[in-house]
């Protein structure tokens, strides 16, 4: 049996906005950026851009040590930790959950941490997805980096959806054309058609709006070919792989959070998760001193000393790649509309612990407490941040509870 589509293809009530339009489905089809430019006329005719209305999720799996981790203080005077201080540039920016516990901590968790059955229900980034992305192309987009091989994270009812570890593929589904042309035509020329048949119909700030995507994706194209080491293909080659090493671990999540950041800001979804490897954290970073796996740093090798040299530098650059992400959102005027989460699957993972978990939510404008932290007294967990996260958008998950202290209301 084929494996399921990564992406969620539903587009409920979209042949009226295609109607509305006068673009024709065909058409349509060609260009996915084009159907969320018209999905964002749709949303903005029906008034429902108030508050929070983006879902981002990031997984950094091997959770975090209390000590080390936590930061104190509030607003641009807060202290990061060793494992934190990655957040540095956006700290203004989130609020840092403290005494976190988890209901199910440890390795192999993966199915919990966006939902509190295993495997037999939407997950989190699926829920979110069918409530803020209708009308989008795509209802939910899942992305990784070396993420695929032990769990998964997102689930559609019983069905597990893979990661797509590979950012060509993801950036040809999410932008590239459906038609049978040449894959070395490039993508911007692909959606030219589309592009020039819908201005006429955009209003003045439309095609602005249009501009600034086109310019986007051809930022976040540069920076493929780059990966690709300017081979000069504007798009991965259909059936071709990329050589997805450690080597590029950091460019390639860099990679995955600029496409994520693109498809929110074109329309293409209003849910993305990305996880940053997976509950095995067989990975490794070779630009830090530390040269072994994440896993190793975390329990052997020479990491004897109390203070864990090798696991703080680990995941404090994977806290910088979160980071990254929270600057690219807001560097693209969305980080205010969208509500981000980072979740991991324990605390202090030497021990496997399900105390002091490193937990944060990020962005949502007025709806949320930034550059802070909320201490929980351990009373609250990794689903609660969930329920927490999405309140902030006004809808209500089936399980968990508000934190208090992170809502402004």
């Amino acid at each position: 049996m084929d494996k399921p589509n990564l992406f969620d293809n539903t587009r409920r009530n979209f042949l009226k906005t295609l109607v509305a339009s006068g673009i024709s489905p065909a058409l349509i089809s060609r260009s996915p950026l084009i159907a969320g430019i018209l999905t964002a006329r749709q949303v903005e005719a029906q008034g429902t851009t108030g508050g929070p209305n983006k879902s981002v999720v990031i997984y950094i799996p091997g959770g975090g040590i209390h000590q080390h981790w936590a930061p104190t203080g509030s607003g641009q005077g807060m202290v990061l930790g060793p494992m934190s201080s990655g957040y540095e540039p956006v700290k203004t920016e989130c609020n840092f959950l403290l005494n976190m516990s988890h209901d199910n901590a440890g390795h192999g968790r993966m199915p919990r941490l966006l939902s509190n059955r295993w495997g037999s229900a939407d997950t989190y980034d699926v829920f979110m997805g069918k409530q803020l992305s209708q009308g989008q192309p795509f209802t939910y987009v899942n992305l990784g980096v070396h993420s695929n091989g032990h769990g998964y994270l997102t689930y559609e009812g019983n069905t597990a959806i893979p990661f797509e570890d590979n950012p060509f593929n993801a950036f040809r589904l999410l932008f590239g054309t459906n038609t049978s042309g040449s894959s070395k035509t490039p993508i911007l020329d692909a959606h030219a058609e589309a592009v020039n048949a819908i201005k006429t119909k955009l209003a003045g700030y439309e095609v602005t709006r249009l501009e600034e995507h086109l310019a986007a994706i051809a930022d976040t194209q540069r920076r493929l070919d780059d990966l690709a080491g300017g081979s000069g293909c504007s798009m991965a080659p259909d059936n071709t792989e990329f050589a997805l090493t450690h080597e590029t671990f950091s460019q390639q999540a860099r990679l995955q959070a600029d496409i994520a950041v693109a498809a929110l800001q074109c329309r293409m979804t209003s849910s993305v998760s990305i996880g940053f490897g997976n509950h095995q954290c067989e990975f490794r970073i070779p630009e830090l001193n530390y040269q072994g796996i994440y896993h190793q740093s975390i329990h052997g090798g020479s990491n004897g000393q109390a203070n864990y040299p090798y696991y703080t530098e680990m995941r404090n650059h994977l806290g910088s790649l979160s980071a990254y992400l929270i600057q690219r959102l807001r560097d693209a005027s969305i980080l205010d509309s969208t509500v981000m989460v980072e979740t991991t699957d324990m605390g202090n993972a030497d021990a496997h612990g399900a105390t002091d978990v490193p937990l944060m939510i990020a962005g949502g404008g007025s709806a949320i407490r930034r550059g802070v932290t909320t201490s929980t007294g351990g009373s609250y967990n990794q689903l609660d941040v969930l329920h927490t996260a999405a309140a902030a958008c006004g809808l209500t998950l089936g399980f968990g509870q508000q934190i208090p202290g992170v809502l402004t209301t």
